[in-house]
């Protein structure tokens, strides 16, 4: 076949083209094709990248889990999903058609999770960033999450794991004269995860502990407990401190030159004393199982200084106000327990220490509420500790107080003598009447403390209301009637308010057999893991030198 050219028909002038060069162009045009479409292929193979250690986040904080894809392309139309192990279909978080699909997501999630930032120059979407943000971190969050990006022609998964760590309690300290010049010190402090490293300091030296153990409990959380012998001749303090990582740090003091001293006797003396302790525990025990099965309301006994101190198991679960609510009662001042250096409003509920007759030093200015609890009690109220216009108060008593103690004088406040109460000062925060006492971290100081009384379960409560979290618990024996106590301190400008609490009570509702047989109550497992975030500050351990008058 002879070659074809192109010709021109000069009659019409037209061009003919020849076959092979229609066949030649052809061939260009699918070539071309096949790789515009080979081109956009390879633009969007990629591979999701992530840390290889696992990701930790702390207890009520902000988790970030990181993942990127690589080489770097613009995501934002690719379909990004975050899900727990088979748990695809009900996902973290989900993105796809340039924006985020909550109808699928879990509940639990809703409002904490989003797409952020991997590092701080990171572009986000457009650099192919697809990190998780997730806020709020409970311990259930603890576990793998799988990154999950989609592209119309591939996909790619990897898949990041996440540690849950909790600060634990504030170190709990407690002191014990021995002899003359040894003390012995013991310190607690729950609800840590992971163990936390326990060390002991007298400032100068690190101590070795005799004893240290941790426990577990609920969910993995820990415990420890140690104990160690100091000299108050050779160090005026002693710190025990928790660690879990560095800034990640609480610590506790104690004041060993304020630990009562240990009168010197013989061996023998010392036998008796110990047998005539012995006899007197079994008759305060004795007295009072007596006064439960009788009765009485008049047997009034102080069982002691034995009293069992905790700090939320969970550091940062929240308080169940709405139950403690419906235990609450209308506390109204009574004047005539209040000494000459108060002021009690007329309407019963405020009351604030006198300008004109300030309280002398060795005085306790303290008021007592005018309803009393004995045994089948439980009770709470609320104290307004903060005014809008002139601000918090700095310093203050809010507890229970025995019926018969005396409240003015040089009687020292400790539970031995019929008071427990947290109190506050200017410069130390908060405290509980020990002996010695103990110091509290709070940061801010309440503005409304709650108060939650249980008198059979020997449960003093008390709790920041702003913050819905508990501050402290207190467990003792009460015998006899104890009366709520306040103490509004000295020179503040704010007045101590007893706030009403009846308006939160709500009328039981009834429920018949049947319905109350197919209501299943939620496993408290789950509704314990539900934590919150706090953060606490340590203070160091001092005694106050105007504890009486605050």
């Amino acid at each position: 076949m002879p070659p074809c050219v192109i010709e021109k028909d000069s009659s019409r002038a037209l061009y003919t083209v020849s076959r092979p060069s229609l066949l030649k162009v052809m061939w260009l045009y699918i070539l071309a094709v096949w790789g515009v479409s080979l081109s956009t292929a390879t633009s969007e193979m990629f591979t999701c990248s992530v840390p290889e250690d696992p990701v930790s986040a702390r207890l009520g904080h902000v988790a970030t889990m990181p993942c990127w894809l690589t080489p770097s392309m613009n995501a934002e139309g690719l379909e990004v999903r975050w899900y727990r192990p088979k748990d695809f279909d009900n996902p973290v978080l989900h993105y796809r058609e340039r924006k985020i699909q909550e109808a699928s997501q879990q509940s639990q999630y809703v409002g904490r999770s989003s797409l952020g930032l991997r590092e701080v120059t990171s572009e986000g979407l457009k650099g192919g960033d697809v990190t998780l943000k997730l806020v709020n971190v409970t311990l259930r969050d603890q576990g793998e999450y799988v990154c999950y990006v989609s592209s119309n022609q591939d996909y790619e998964t990897a898949s990041v794991f996440l540690n849950v760590t909790v600060m634990g309690t504030p170190p709990l300290l407690s002191a014990v004269r021995t002899d003359a010049d040894s003390v012995n010190v013991s310190c607690v402090s729950h609800g840590w995860k992971p163990r936390p490293r326990l060390q002991w300091s007298d400032g100068r030296q690190t101590l070795k502990p005799e004893k240290l153990d941790y426990s577990s409990g609920a969910h993995g959380l820990v415990s420890a407990h140690s104990w160690v012998l100091s000299s108050s001749s050779s160090a005026p303090w002693v710190s025990c401190s928790l660690v879990l990582s560095e800034g990640e740090e609480l610590e506790g003091r104690v004041d060993l030159r304020n630990v009562p001293a240990v009168p010197e006797t013989s061996s023998g003396l010392k036998t008796a004393v110990i047998i005539l302790a012995l006899l007197l525990l079994l008759s305060v025990v004795f007295v009072g199982v007596l006064y439960k099965k009788t009765g009485n309301k008049s047997t009034r006994v102080i069982t002691g200084d034995i009293v069992d101190i905790e700090t939320m198991r969970q550091p940062e679960d929240l308080v169940d106000m709405e139950t403690m609510r419906q235990a609450g009662v209308d506390v109204t001042l009574d004047p005539k327990t209040a000494p000459p250096y108060l002021t009690v409003g007329s309407t019963g509920k405020i009351v604030r220490d006198s300008k004109d007759n300030p309280c002398p030093p060795g005085e306790h200015a303290c008021i007592l509420g005018t309803r009393g609890f004995t045994s089948g009690s439980n009770a709470y109220w609320e104290v307004g500790l903060h005014n809008e216009q002139v601000g918090g108060k700095k310093s203050w008593w809010v507890g229970l107080a025995s019926g018969p103690v005396k409240r003015h004088g040089d009687v020292p406040a400790t539970p031995s003598n019929g008071f427990w109460f947290l109190s506050s000062d200017k410069e130390k925060g908060l405290r509980l009447n020990m002996a010695p006492d103990i110091l509290l971290p709070a940061n801010p100081r309440p503005q409304i403390l709650g108060v939650y009384f249980d008198y059979d379960q020997g449960v003093l409560s008390f709790i920041n209301v702003k913050d819905n979290k508990l501050i402290v618990t207190v467990r003792a024996m009460f015998i006899g009637e104890v009366f709520p106590l306040f103490n509004p301190g000295q020179g503040d400008t704010a007045p101590m308010t007893i706030l009403d609490v009846s308006h939160y009570k709500t009328e039981p509702v009834e429920v018949s057999v049947s319905e109350r047989e197919s209501k299943v109550a939620p496993p408290a497992e789950e509704a314990e893991t539900d934590a919150l975030l706090a953060s606490n500050q340590s203070r160091n351990r001092q005694t106050s030198e105007s504890k009486d008058c605050l």
